[in-house]
C-alpha cells in the first residue's frame, strides 16, 4: 500500500497538466481581476480565492490595486516614501497576508516611513482588515519579535533602513488582540 505522501505526489503528477493550465489562465486574466471584480462579474470572494493562486509579490499588488480603487484612496509614488497610498487624509502601507498556513506573515514593514498600515488578511471565509496607526505598528514589531525582512544581521549592523517581517498564528492570542484592537467595523 502506498503511503498517504506518495498518493498525494502521485495525484500532483496526475493532475500538473490541469494544473498548469489552471496557472496559465489566471496569469492571463490577471489584468482583468480587478475589474471583473469591480463590475461584478465576480465575487469579492471569487476575486480573492482566483488570485491567491498567483505569486505572493504578483497578488499582493493586485489586491493593493483592489483595495485602492474599492475605497477610492489616492496613490502614492514610491519615490514619496510616505506609503501606498492616502485614505481620509492619512497615508497607509498595504500589507496582505494569504493564510493558506493559518498564519498571518506581515513582510517589507518600513518603520521610517511615517505613514499608518492597512493589513489584509485573506482567508477562505472572506477578507478581515487591520487598521495600525505608525506608533502601534512600531510597538507591534517589537511584541511579535520582528526580524529583518532581508539580509544578515551582521549585513544590517549599519543599515538604517531595515525592513521587518513578523508572522502570528490565526488561532493565538496575538489573532485575538488584532481582532480586538485593530478590526474596523
Amino acid at each position: 500500500m502506498l503511503s498517504d505522501d506518495l498518493k498525494l505526489i502521485k495525484n500532483v503528477i496526475s493532475n500538473y497538466r490541469l494544473v498548469k493550465d489552471i496557472l496559465a489562465n489566471i496569469k492571463k486574466i490577471k489584468g482583468k481581476l480587478v475589474d471583473l471584480c469591480l463590475e461584478g462579474h465576480i465575487t469579492e470572494t471569487e476575486f480573492y480565492r482566483v488570485s491567491s493562486l498567483l505569486t505572493p509579490q504578483s497578488r499582493s499588488a493586485l489586491w493593493e490595486k483592489y483595495f485602492i480603487i474599492k475605497h477610492n484612496a489616492l496613490r502614492v509614488s514610491a519615490n514619496d516614501n510616505a506609503g501606498d497610498f492616502i485614505l481620509d487624509g492619512t497615508n497607509y502601507e498595504y500589507k496582505a497576508s494569504c493564510n493558506d498556513d493559518m498564519l498571518v506573515h506581515i513582510v517589507q514593514v518600513r518603520l521610517w516611513q511615517q505613514c499608518d498600515y492597512i493589513i489584509q488578511v485573506i482567508m477562505t471565509e472572506g477578507v478581515l482588515t487591520f487598521r495600525l496607526t505608525h506608533k502601534q505598528m512600531e510597538r507591534e514589531m517589537e511584541v511579535l519579535n520582528a526580524s529583518s525582512a532581508h539580509g544578515t544581521k551582521e549585513s544590517n549592523l549599519n543599515n538604517k533602513n531595515v525592513e521587518l517581517r513578523a508572522t502570528f498564528a490565526i488561532d493565538g492570542p496575538h489573532w485575538d488582540r488584532w481582532v480586538r484592537e485593530y478590526v474596523r467595523h
